[in-house]
């Protein structure tokens, strides 16, 4: 049986700075001495209100990279592959102090070779079988972003991929989505690759952690 692990009960006094730091994309909001957040492992019983969040995040993020919600591979994620993914994948969500997930992401494990990027291995100083964690599915509810839940959720994965001992963490994201770009570029992250075989620019990011 697994049990609830939480990572971070957050805001007020509890908040950590680099969470609030008001940036350009993210500023910081007034928060209110009710206000708790958690970030824990997703539950199996989760997957119908996770699923229902990386849909309407997933449909901000195209908005904002102007391309179809068809091109993503979230569209044709079901309820099911969800909750399959929260049985074999580290996953976490956040949620609010009414028991409502408000955020989530996952970790997946990608070996050099599957990204299938010309000297990526060499990049970064790995074999092509080596293997790295894949950050996937992040998302925050509209309403709830520019409060520091996008940064718990980061640091989370960011714990269990050194928990895990990969020395490097990867993503993707569309390079015309400036805010998650310059998310990402505010934790370390560098462009790798970019690339067209999705119809339209998306950039592969990493970070080496050790």
């Amino acid at each position: 049986m697994r049990t609830r692990q939480y990572w971070f009960i957050v805001w007020g006094n509890c908040m950590n700075s680099d969470a609030l730091s008001p940036t350009p994309d993210f500023p910081a909001a007034d928060l209110h001495s009710d206000a708790l957040i958690t970030v824990r492992q997703a539950m199996p019983d989760d997957a119908q209100e996770v699923h229902g969040v990386v849909s309407e995040c997933m449909r901000i993020y195209c908005r904002n990279s102007e391309i179809s919600f068809s091109m993503t591979d979230a569209s044709f994620e079901t309820v099911d592959d969800v909750q399959a993914a929260i049985s074999y994948v580290p996953f976490f969500v956040a949620v609010d102090s009414g028991g409502c997930i408000v955020g989530s992401v996952r970790l997946l494990t990608k070996q050099v070779s599957s990204f299938r990027v010309e000297g990526l291995a060499d990049m970064l100083s790995l074999n092509l079988s080596e293997n790295v964690s894949y950050f996937s599915r992040f998302a925050v509810r509209e309403y709830r972003q520019g409060l520091g839940i996008g940064s718990l959720l980061y640091q989370s994965a960011q714990a269990k991929t050194k928990e895990l001992q990969f020395s490097h963490m990867l993503l993707h994201t569309s390079l015309a989505n400036r805010i998650m770009v310059a998310f990402y570029e505010k934790r370390g992250f560098i462009l790798l690759f970019e690339d067209q075989s999705r119809g339209y620019p998306r950039g592969l990011f990493g970070k080496k952690l050790v």
